[in-house]
């Protein structure tokens, strides 16, 4: 049973071996580490298989076989151990030709002497297994053994002060492996077999190399190492567990022995008793234990201020500010050589360096450049991998065509670490990390922890950037309030001044100071009545005309716009008012009229003169002929006549002029506008009829009625008419129609229209078709339509025409209705 039970152990060790070359072959097909490692691996694996062999052999002729081939094996796995570690960790290429022939040479030449007829003086099966007295060849394999294995470590051990971080961490986890390897090696495999002549332990030399194996396959293979120091403080964890267990539980035995020998309890009940207290107990006291050490760990320590770190990071709204901080942060953790942060411009779409935290403490920005385009394959890998990139980790777990363009921008870089900064996913900027200051390895713990802090850093950038958008809305919105030429004042729900801008300063005479904070009693009384009333009303904006007074006696007018908003409470709720100084445009507003005054009075003067002068001319031309023609009685008949007729022209001209130039009285009396109407047909009824044109009437007006004169409305209507009636050809149609409506603003109105099909104004005149001394046909004074536009304003109203080829010409009086009740 003994003897199987060695023959299952070394089976199964070489069956784990090859296991192992295997998994880190396919970790990394077209890695050299794990190419060799594999070739390694399974050289280690025959080994083990061959020293079963040996252990198991039938006779003495099969283990003397046996252990013959077994030293060109042992020469292929001191070779390829030798040829990996000159290529591990930091090379993706084979060592140089030449190392590799002379190394690949002595292999062949001291497997040549393994197989030496007088390797071995004698072998002989005694005690369950194979006793072998070696001869002077071993002597020198064993040589060649030792001081290659030795080369291997002095290989390694070189290399550790030059690598940082993991890679140091794999060479030490290598060397560790291969101290204890080579130890059990060396002493069950060479010393014993010299001191005692004899293998009979030699079988645990070879599977003593599962150690090497393990801890190279660990190195290469896993993806997140932890630190040797860090695995020490576990394995320490385990044993004091088993310890703190172990001796209480053999002390109580110790004790209880006598009284359970005497009371005969059967001993599988008390195993059983002991194996429950010890599973209940094992759990707990490994926590503590683990708890304590870790304590002991800087990452313990790191967890703690990566916390703090995350709660300040969060708190920092400025913009400028963060980049600065987070460095700070960052290096105060996890003591790197350097840490730079970028963020991405919007403009250009570079990632641009805001801070640069060196071991030194400064913050200079100098570095390979200013700033990384977006094509940058860091950038680019970054925004792809939307996770930590470890310069290490690439090279071990990536392809090469991949790995090497990435780490070699890192590498100019200075690079180990860049944390992507990510805000709905996407990539808003970096943080760079080099190297640690101590070279070690950055920790799964502290890259977990990173991790962990880069959403509130990617929530902390974009609330700084939020906050300074709206610090710059704010500073825009003020600087509009200071440049505003009206002036702005703002209450909160206490009637408390707010708000309270330069322009108010200005058009008020009051300053901020004595403003803001205070009642709304500062202010002129009219205001505070808007402002106080928008207060109350938070749905209406209103607009008022006034003059308020100003400090030192004199008025101003204002223009007044107030509003409200409501929030969630009515704390929240507040009123604003915009002022705007109209002395300036009430005195553009006279100036306009004054010139359109003028205007108006030199039209006025150019038309009356024409149309007196044309009657004055025939008067002036039948009176220079007269003293030479007095006997001629026809020509004293013409002349009469025509006298009498031009005077009654002018005198037509005159009382057209006074009627639009002299205010109607003030009648307010009701008008009916359908009889109006009807009383303007009934007058143009014969001139239609001589004309040959349909007069047609459409009146719907009823009910309500406007106010005004009603005789003065007629003549406008008559004009219409007039106008109308002589545009139209025979055979023709004039429509008039009166109806009811409801304006823009909601009011009632009654709407009049003259119609007739078959004339067209042009669009050119229809501006100046209502200015006085201006007409479209021969012998027209020009102010029919300019009395008729006069009188309808007196009433209100308003009158607009609409001319079309196709449908005529229209004319629209809108006239403001009365209730019965006299409300509009």
């Amino acid at each position: 049973m003994y003897f199987e039970l060695d023959q299952v152990i070394l089976v199964s060790i070489s069956l784990a071996t090859a296991t192992l070359g295997i998994v880190v072959y396919h970790r990394a097909p077209d890695r050299v580490w794990n190419r060799l490692f594999t070739v390694h691996a399974f050289a280690v694996s025959v080994w083990v298989i061959l020293n079963a062999l040996i252990q198991s052999a039938p006779t003495v002729a099969d283990a003397g076989l046996w252990v013959r081939l077994s030293h060109p094996v042992v020469a292929v796995v001191i070779c390829t151990c030798v040829d990996l570690f000159w290529a591990f960790p930091e090379r993706v290429e084979l060592a140089p030709h030449l190392h590799r022939y002379v190394l690949y040479a002595m292999g062949l030449v001291f497997s040549t002497v393994g197989m030496l007829p007088n390797l071995y003086r004698s072998i002989e099966l005694a005690h369950g297994t194979v006793i072998v007295e070696y001869g002077w060849p071993f002597m020198a394999f064993g040589l060649f053994t030792v001081v290659t294995l030795g080369y291997a470590d002095y290989v390694l051990i070189r290399k550790h002060p030059r690598l940082s971080g993991v890679q140091r961490a794999q060479v030490k986890y290598v060397l560790t492996g291969m101290i204890i390897g080579q130890a059990i090696a060396l002493v069950t495999m060479i010393l014993l077999p010299l001191i005692w002549d004899n293998t009979y332990y030699s079988r645990w030399g070879s599977a003593s190399y599962i150690f090497v194996i393990g801890f190279v396959a660990y190195a290469i293979a896993k993806h997140r190492i932890i630190r040797p120091v860090t695995a020490l403080y576990r394995a320490s964890a385990y044993l004091l567990t088993g310890a703190a267990v172990a001796v209480p539980l053999v002390a109580a035995f110790t004790v209880a022995r006598p009284i359970l020998d005497a009371s005969r309890m059967s001993p599988a009940l008390v195993y059983a008793v002991a194996g429950i207290i010890l599973g209940v107990l094992v759990v707990p006291v490994h926590q503590q234990i683990r708890q304590a050490l870790d304590r002991g760990l800087p990452h313990g320590r790191v967890a703690e201020a990566i916390r703090q770190a995350s709660d300040a990071i969060l708190r920092t709204l400025d913009a400028e500010q963060l980049p600065e901080f987070l460095s700070d942060t960052i290096s105060g953790i996890l003591y790197p050589a350097h840490v730079s942060v970028l963020t991405k411009d919007e403009a250009s779409g570079n990632f641009v360096y805001r801070s640069r935290n060196s071991a030194s403490g400064n913050h200079s920005l100098q570095r390979v450049s200013e700033s990384l385009p977006p094509d940058s394959i860091v950038i680019q890998a970054a925004s792809e991998a939307r996770d930590l990139l470890e310069r290490s980790q690439i090279m071990r777990f990536h392809s090469l065509e991949e790995a090497k363009p990435l780490v070699a921008a890192m590498r100019e870089l200075d690079v180990e670490i860049v944390a992507p900064i990510l805000w709905e996913d996407r990539l808003i900027g970096l943080v760079l990390i080099g190297e640690k200051l101590s070279g070690d390895m950055y920790a799964p713990e502290e890259l977990a922890m990173l991790r962990n802090m880069m959403p509130q850093v990617s929530l902390a950038a974009r609330n700084a950037q939020l906050y300074g958008e709206v610090v710059r809305i704010n500073e825009y919105n003020e600087n509009i309030l200071l440049q505003m030429k009206s002036g702005v004042i703002a209450i909160d729900s206490d009637q408390t001044i707010v708000l309270f801008n330069p322009a108010a300063e200005e058009i008020l005479g009051i300053s901020a100071d004595q403003a803001i904070g205070q009642e709304l009693d500062v202010l002129p009384q009219r205001i505070v009545g808007c402002l106080r009333e928008a207060l109350g009303d938070s749905a209406r904006h209103s607009e008022y005309h006034f003059e308020v007074p100003r400090r030192g006696g004199d008025t101003v007018p204002v223009a007044c716009s107030t509003t409200a908003w409501a929030g969630s409470s009515l704390s929240q709720r507040g009123a604003m008012v915009v002022i705007s100084d109209l002395t300036i445009v009430e005195e553009l507003e006279r100036e306009r009229q004054q010139a359109e005054h003028l205007a108006l009075i030199r039209v006025l003067s150019a038309g009356m003169a024409h149309e007196i002068r044309n009657p004055l001319v025939a008067i002036r031309t039948f009176a220079e002929l007269l003293p030479s023609r007095w006997e001629d009685a026809e020509f004293r008949g013409n002349f009469l006549a025509t006298a009498q007729s031009e005077i009654e022209r002018i005198d037509r001209l005159l009382a057209d002029m006074l009627m639009l130039s002299k205010p109607a009285d003030a009648v307010t009396e009701k008008i009916d506008v359908n009889r109006v109407c009807e009383g303007v047909v009934r007058a143009m009824s014969a001139r239609a009829e001589t004309g040959g044109i349909e007069l047609v009437t459409e009146l719907q007006s009823n009910g309500r009625q406007p106010v005004g004169d009603e005789s003065r409305l007629h003549q406008a209507l008559l004009n219409l008419v007039t106008n109308a009636v002589e545009a139209e050809p025979q055979s023709g149609f004039v429509r008039i129609t009166t109806q009811e409506a409801i304006d823009n603003e909601e009011n009632a109105i009654v709407v009049i229209s003259v119609h007739n099909g078959n004339s067209h104004i042009p669009e050119g005149q229809l501006e100046d078709i209502f200015k006085p001394f201006y007409s479209r046909r021969s012998g027209g004074t020009g102010l029919g339509l300019a009395i008729c536009h006069t009188i309808i304003q007196e009433h209100n109203g308003m009158i607009r025409v609409q001319s079309d080829p196709d449908s005529g010409t229209e004319f629209v009086v809108e006239l403001p209705l009365k209730s019965d009740n006299g409300e509009s």
